[in-house]
């Protein structure tokens, strides 16, 4: 999946303009409890600018004033060495840049750098939740990745009454082997399960969906 599905398009985000004041900036910032912004030059994407580092700014800078520090343009401030992505790049390369990072979301441009929109934290959470998903039946089975083994899970899941939803396939490294997190619908998952186990799949981490 794409990160253009769960993306924040230009439109429903807070942007500063290049040209706009620290006082604005944190105006804005403090109005939708935010943490940092954008900064646009139009629609050209330029940098971000953080709440944080504007702070300690003012009180690393001796002899200025409030008014006259809240006066500044956000572009003396504003952090310019900041990566973006396409909006065609894959939700888990996102959580990657994520994870190597400090940064709260990733800028979305086109080829000439306009904004299209951002990617949160919260956005990739979320929808690795939905895969995740505590409330769901779900199961781990550890098995060697040789052929067929993937449609041999699905069809005694099948035929256990089961429908997968989301499939997931890690490999360990390991002796070849893999991990294959499923998350199943069926009326009755423990005959699943047992079906599983039947055919001598190392089944493992099994959960059951929460009642409502």
């Amino acid at each position: 999946m794409k990160v253009k599905t769960i993306m924040l398009p230009y439109e429903k985000i807070s942007c500063i303009e290049v040209t706009d004041t620290v006082e604005k900036a944190i105006g804005i910032i403090n109005e939708h409890e935010l943490l940092s912004l954008p900064v646009v030059d139009g629609r050209r994407f330029v940098g971000v600018l953080s709440k944080q580092f504007v702070f300690e700014e003012y009180f690393r800078m001796d002899g200025c004033g409030k008014e006259e520090f809240l006066k500044r343009p956000v572009q003396e401030f504003m952090r310019t060495t900041i990566e973006t992505i396409s909006q065609e790049m894959w939700i888990e390369e996102a959580a990657a840049r994520f994870i190597t990072s400090k940064v709260r979301f990733i800028p979305i441009t086109d080829e000439e750098n306009q904004l299209l929109g951002i990617v949160t934290q919260q956005a990739v959470f979320k929808r690795y939740q939905a895969l995740f998903g505590h409330k769901y039946n779900t199961l781990v089975i550890y098995t060697y990745d040789i052929r067929g083994m993937l449609a041999g899970i699905c069809e005694t899941v099948s035929k256990a009454g089961g429908d997968i939803r989301n499939m997931l396939v890690v490999h360990t490294d390991v002796m070849n082997l893999v991990e294959v997190f499923l998350r199943i619908d069926a009326e009755d998952f423990e005959k699943v399960v047992k079906a599983l186990d039947k055919h001598k799949f190392d089944v493992r981490d099994v959960t059951y969906a929460k009642k409502q």
